[in-house]
């Protein structure tokens, strides 16, 4: 028992040295001269990408890697132009036998308080000369990536698209990127935060969170599943309380071997009733509907609607959107429609207005 011991003490001692000296190996030659990592790094920023790079300060440990606090990016040429990225902290995690092997491969990222600011204009994207800093390679993206996980922790985004005449703010949000195979692209991509923009000369807002899972092949996206929830949504006077969905696609681009499945439901509705392009077209589609049932539409002041869900698949090259439901104070409504092949088309609507059917 004693010489077990022994032998596990002078074990624990020899992996401890060599750690230990692997450390000092490590620290010399890449962190111990946290000032020369920041100017190298600003150095290759501006070779490459023509930007000029801030970092208030490196540190790195083996186990650890590399840490910057006060990440900065300018636009393109230089922060006389503005900062197109920065981070209060980011740390890059690397292996430990790559370095040791003289290789630098970066297995996971994480930033804290980054920002993005980004900008379209006639096409152009203000990231485009960024590209230039992706792997030289005929694969994709989705089959060179090496990162295991990528986490961003209250991010902010604000972007600027020109051409789609839209503004965007995303705040408060949380990221999470993980990659599970090194043959292929099988990544999952978790999401949540709130966002904001100018629609229609009103002001939208809401929270949202999402959970996606995307995987694929050497041509590309194959599958992906996820859900995504909305909730406290506004658009001027309209609020909704809850939009959800879920979805499953399988076989993405094959054709007729496509097989998709949607889900889509929203809870407490309301708009006011006062005239608008809104409500204009709400008028218009119970005309159009109650119309061809035989019958007058419902009078309605405020629009008011306690839930919709649907239902929708396509299988086969057959679409079909059955249960479509919605529940409001003025009406209420029931449809099923089917389309494409292996049949004709088909729909069957269900109205109910002052409980009349």
């Amino acid at each position: 028992m004693e010489r077990k011991k022994k032998i596990l003490a002078v074990s624990l001692a020899a992996l401890a040295l060599a750690g230990g000296g692997a450390w000092l190996f490590l620290a010399k030659k890449y962190g111990g001269l946290g000032g020369a990592v920041a100017s190298a790094l600003a150095e290759t920023a501006s070779r490459r990408a023509g930007r000029e790079l801030r970092i208030k300060s490196v540190s790195f440990s083996p186990l650890g890697g590399l840490t910057l606090l006060g990440v900065e990016v300018s636009e393109r040429p230089s922060f006389r132009n503005g900062v197109f990225f920065s981070a209060e902290k980011a740390r890059l995690a690397m292996p430990l036998m790559a370095l040791l092997r003289g290789s630098v491969v970066f297995s996971a990222a994480e930033f804290d308080g980054a920002f993005f600011k980004i900008r379209e204009s006639g096409g152009e994207w203000n990231f485009k000369d960024l590209l230039a800093l992706l792997p030289d390679t005929v694969k994709g993206l989705h089959l060179t990536w090496n990162a295991r996980r990528l986490v961003f922790r209250g991010a902010r985004v604000q972007a600027d698209l020109d051409t789609a005449g839209l503004s965007l703010d995303m705040t408060d949000t949380g990221a999470v990127v993980k990659h599970y195979s090194s043959f292929g692209g099988n990544f999952n991509v978790e999401a949540s935060g709130r966002a904001g923009t100018a629609w229609g000369g009103r002001l939208f807002t809401g929270a949202y969170e999402a959970k996606v899972d995307l995987n694929f092949t050497p041509l590309g996206l194959d599958s992906t599943s996820g859900r995504l929830k909305m909730t406290g949504l506004e658009l001027g006077d309209m609020r909704l309380a809850r939009l959800g969905g879920r979805w499953d696609f399988f076989r993405i681009g094959r054709g007729a071997e496509r097989n998709y499945s949607l889900e889509a439901e929203a809870d407490d509705f309301f708009a006011p009733g006062y005239r608008s392009p809104f409500r204009d077209a709400v008028d218009k589609g119970l005309r159009s509907v109650f119309s061809a049932m035989g019958s007058a539409p419902p009078a309605i002041d405020d629009i008011k609607a306690d839930r919709f869900s649907a239902r929708a698949s396509l299988k086969g090259g057959r679409l079909r959107v059955e249960d479509l439901r919605l529940e409001a104070g003025f009406a209420g409504l029931r449809a099923a429609f089917a389309a494409g092949a292996g049949g004709g088309t088909d729909l069957e609507i269900e109205t109910e207005a002052a409980g009349k059917k």
